[in-house]
């Protein structure tokens, strides 16, 4: 793992994107299905929310195989309105959401650096947010 994985699973992510919520999801619904690393792909679930303001998505790996959903979450993604027009995604710090069967499964964070990486580049392709170029995957 990169040292940069482990900046942002240590810090988390913050970013504002220029979109509203119900954009942000459908762009995630969309996207989301077709993550995958070393042969695990992802699901996001709805946690708490509040509707049209605030939501708590719960991030999950499973085996391409079996498609049988891992015991734990691998991590959270905040999603909060800020007006109209603009809403901030959140990816906690690790440290904030971590459960031992979590760190059992991704001891090293690498799958759920890879999910985030594979978000950025999606929010990227999507004209939501510019990076230098291309976040790996793997």
């Amino acid at each position: 793992m990169s040292s940069f994985t482990m900046v942002l699973l240590e810090e988390g992510v913050e970013v504002e994107l220029p979109t509203d919520l119900s954009g942000i999801i459908a762009i995630l619904d969309r996207e989301v299905p077709y993550f995958t690393c070393e042969g695990h792909g992802y699901s996001v679930s709805a946690g708490k929310g509040t509707l049209g303001q605030r939501w708590d998505l719960v991030v999950n790996h499973f085996d391409n195989k079996n498609r049988e959903i891992g015991p734990s979450a691998l991590g959270r993604v905040e999603l909060e309105t800020l007006d109209k027009n603009h809403v901030q995604l959140r990816i906690p710090a690790r440290a904030e959401h971590e459960t031992p069967q979590a760190a059992q499964f991704d001891p090293d964070g690498r799958f759920f650096g890879s999910f985030i990486y594979q978000t950025l580049n999606a929010l990227q392709r999507h004209s939501l947010i510019n990076l230098p170029g291309v976040l790996p995957t793997a």
